[in-house]
């Protein structure tokens, strides 16, 4: 049996969940629950809502979105393991970060590199031709 404190009611229950702390100071302390799915919830905050895997810890298990569809995609794409159509590095960081599947996460990790790669010196550029004149 592990002891699992509970973010959104503060309360310890026994549970085969593993067992997680909420720092001192608790970021969630007026967060809503406000969608939950497969071990995954959404939580409305001040500025946007929380992504939690409650399968992870909260520190390393969660990620702040502004949008609440994003936020039940990312949570679709975890559950169905779906390669994000995304080109936004922070959105793929966000995948890996609520993940608990290691091939999952090691396809988030190569998308990541090969979207980090393109660089500004890596992309096409269009010489004007008129200015060698």
């Amino acid at each position: 049996m592990i002891k699992v404190v509970d973010p959104i009611e503060n309360k310890v229950r026994s549970n085969n969940v593993l067992e997680f702390q909420i720092p001192k100071s608790n970021k969630t302390a007026g967060a809503e629950k406000i969608y939950e799915r497969e071990g995954y919830i959404i939580l409305k905050v001040k500025r946007g809502y929380i992504v939690y895997n409650t399968k992870k810890n909260f520190k390393n298990g969660h990620t702040h979105i502004q949008s609440f569809d994003m936020a039940k995609t990312i949570i679709d794409n975890n559950i169905r393991k779906k390669r994000p159509k995304t080109n936004s590095i922070y959105l793929i960081e966000s995948h890996i970060r609520v993940t608990n599947d290691s091939k999952y996460k090691k396809m988030l990790e190569e998308l990541l590199a090969s979207k980090e790669d393109r660089t500004k010196d890596n992309k096409y550029h269009n010489r004007n031709i008129c200015s060698s004149f």
